[in-house]
């Protein structure tokens, strides 16, 4: 009973001559044996994609607002390991332009 849709789904898949019906038949079949999803009475099967995709949409917006500011932070800190201290590096430019400028 459940899985008519699937057998259906997957002649469509096999009769067709495009390779990406076939890739996106393929990579549909991986994602529900792996969470086991074919198996599912269909509430539970929205339960889980619901769960899955609030999961993913906290992971990508806590990626979105977060991930520039580390990346700022860790290239500082990649600077200062490779350059050393950067008041020192800062004032060493400063001095440059002063003495191009009194020539």
């Amino acid at each position: 009973m459940f899985a008519e849709p699937l057998l259906r789904a997957q002649e469509r898949a096999m009769k067709s001559k495009s390779p990406v019906r076939k890739f996106l038949w393929r990579k549909r079949v991986w994602f529900e044996s792996t969470f086991a999803l074919s198996v599912m009475e269909p509430w539970e099967r929205t339960m889980v994609l619901i769960v899955f995709f609030i999961i993913w949409a906290l992971t990508a917006i806590a990626a979105y607002r977060a991930l520039p500011g580390t990346l700022h932070f860790w290239t500082k800190r990649m600077d200062f390991y490779l350059h050393g201290n950067e008041t020192t590096r800062l004032s060493s430019f400063a001095d440059m332009s002063i003495a191009h400028s009194s020539l």
